[in-house]
């Protein structure tokens, strides 16, 4: 464990643009990352004491299932040994994934496998990219930073026809029930309206009915402020929390994590 000041986070990146998005996320909310190219040791993190998180540039997203587990449970348990307070499986913001290529449920099994957190949350949107999930339904802006038109995901005139990954289901429960046994549930837009209690109760109901994985919906910039704020407090002392999402996960922690002051915005 880095011992000069806890880290809040470790991402593994399912690519290289994607990891890259996520530094720019951590970046401009005034964390000091760095993004390696293979899972760093304790030892070589501790020759950069002033990180607030760190990402690996992987390449998941186009492997088979087997090949996927051979690279991530190393690099899960590298992650594990850094002693961050969050660890992040960085995905996609359109989630195209498949059984045989990219699986995200089979990242989720692995993750599982190392950080024994329980109840996985899964947190696709990112309303700044034009990601929008409602009611467990991914939407999609045609183009990222234009005015184009917003599409239900196995509409979308682009990641409907991906050349490798067709996305043809928009709710993100049914297309990865194709990837994992687990059992998902669902915080819908209204839930993340609810106070943080009522939220932390929700999520005791459902890790006691046996749920695995999480889908967490939203909508507005607000609602990430909300859904940071609940993921930081389910971290455990010694056990970080284990995500899976899109830059949208950096997102939610950054916006709490300047309200709690412990990164200092950029200026834009």
């Amino acid at each position: 464990m880095v011992e000069d000041k806890q880290l809040l986070l470790a991402y593994y990146g399912d690519d290289f643009t994607g990891s890259t998005d996520a530094l720019e996320v951590l970046t401009s909310a005034g964390a000091s990352v760095m993004l390696f190219i293979e899972p760093p040791t304790v030892k070589q993190l501790a020759n950069y004491p002033q990180l607030d998180a760190y990402g690996v540039a992987g390449m998941t997203r186009s492997m088979n299932p087997a090949d996927m587990e051979k690279v991530l449970l190393p690099a899960f348990t590298a992650l594990k040994q850094s002693g961050a307070r969050h660890v992040h499986y960085k995905v996609c913001s359109t989630f195209d994934s498949s059984p045989k290529v990219g699986s995200i449920g089979k990242a989720i099994d692995v993750g599982t496998a190392v950080f024994k957190n329980g109840l996985v949350p899964l947190l696709v949107a990112a309303p700044s990219l034009g990601r929008y999930c409602v009611f467990g339904n991914l939407f999609a802006k045609m183009g990222i930073g234009s005015n184009g038109s917003i599409y239900r995901l196995d509409r979308h005139p682009s990641m409907s026809k991906h050349p490798v990954t067709p996305m043809d289901e928009s709710d993100l429960r049914l297309h990865l029930s194709k990837q994992t046994t687990k059992k998902i549930a669902l915080l819908d837009v209204l839930d993340i309206e609810k106070s943080q209690h009522e939220l932390s109760l929700l999520l005791v109901d459902l890790a006691t009915i046996k749920n695995e994985i999480v889908l967490i919906d939203a909508l507005h910039q607000h609602h990430l402020f909300a859904i940071g704020k609940m993921l930081d407090r389910q971290v455990k002392p010694f056990l970080p929390l284990f995500s899976v999402g899109s830059s949208g996960v950096e997102m939610a922690l950054s916006k709490y994590w300047s309200k709690k002051q412990l990164l200092q915005p950029v200026e834009q």
